[in-house]
């Protein structure tokens, strides 16, 4: 999942079930509907100023990456009804907790399509909804991910929501809170997927990944494979369309994303593997917020503050 904005596909979701340890199963809405949505690549850069109330962003990740999508997934905003607070300087000091994102992965963390200057999805939601809990005001801090633990290490943040997988070599770095778990898919073009069943068959192959993922680092201690980097996963999906990519492996929520707005284009090949849970990264030296952020989403789940924001990105569990 990273500096001007990047380009970016546009997407929106009607349900979706993601089972600790199980598979991702989405339902989409009707092909029309996507079909207007698709035609939406567009670049830029801006600046706007914080409040309490709005996104401020010299944000270089993606500040105009779901535009074109206005018209419809701007219906999907917040499931608490929360405005994200977000600051590209904001440093962490008594009072508040700056979270770290990568602001370009939709549906879990993107920038509203219908409002440049806003931060959406369901890891937004999950971060905003810490505040009552934690009794600190949230600020959201756009961060490349590529260098988004060695951030949290320096203490340029408090802690990560981003997709972020619970891996054992992230582990050895940061502590996590789990709150959700999926796995890795492999994506091709429509028609493409030849023998392609397992990332064993992606030997020889030039396959796409975002920079510093779990999707790199698999393919990577595969070997053999030629693993093309790119900033973000749009741009992998946009080469593969052109045909400059055998495949791209993504995380499972956003490989079903693609291939279910545009099933002429693209088709997931096999199945998920590799199915890992993803959590709030904390610094090991803050074992007092890692308590609280534990405490948090536990009483988050217990009293349907988390199913009322999975609910609303996903559908029922």
């Amino acid at each position: 999942m990273d500096n001007c904005i990047k380009p970016k596909f546009v997407f929106i979701i009607l349900q979706t079930r993601i089972h600790r340890g199980e598979n991702v199963k989405k339902s989409i809405m009707s092909l029309t509907t996507a079909a207007a949505l698709v035609c939406a690549l567009v670049t830029g850069c801006g600046t706007a100023a914080s409040s309490d109330n709005t996104v401020s962003s010299t944000n270089t990740t993606s500040n105009t990456a779901n535009a074109g999508a206005a018209s419809i997934s701007g219906t999907k905003t917040s499931a608490l009804g929360l405005n994200a607070v977000v600051n590209p300087n904001a440093m962490p000091k008594p009072g508040q907790v700056v979270i770290a994102v990568d602001d370009t992965y939709p549906p879990m963390e993107y920038t509203d399509p219908s409002n440049p200057n806003k931060l959406i999805g369901f890891d937004i939601d999950l971060g905003d909804a810490l505040a009552k809990y934690l009794h600190e005001k949230v600020v959201w801090k756009p961060t490349s991910f590529d260098g988004i633990v060695e951030g949290l290490k320096a203490g340029k943040y408090d802690m990560v929501i981003s997709t972020l997988n619970d891996t054992p070599q992230r582990e050895k770095q940061i502590d996590f809170v789990d709150y959700m778990s999926f796995g890795q898919v492999i994506v091709v073009k429509k028609g493409h997927a030849g023998n392609i069943k397992t990332i064993a068959d992606l030997k020889g192959k030039k396959v796409g990944v975002e920079i510093g993922t779990t999707s790199q680092d698999a393919l990577q201690k595969e070997g053999g494979i030629d693993v093309k980097e790119y900033n973000t996963f749009p741009d992998a999906f946009q080469d593969l369309a052109d045909g400059r990519l055998a495949a791209c492996v993504v995380d499972e929520v956003v490989g079903r994303y693609y291939v279910n707005l545009q099933p002429n284009n693209y088709q997931i090949a096999g199945k998920p593997f590799l199915s890992e849970p993803v959590g709030i990264g904390i610094n090991k030296k803050n074992a007092s917020l890692d308590a609280k952020v534990k405490k948090a989403i536990a009483q988050m789940k217990k009293d349907g503050t988390y199913n009322k924001i999975y609910t609303y990105w996903f559908g029922a569990q």
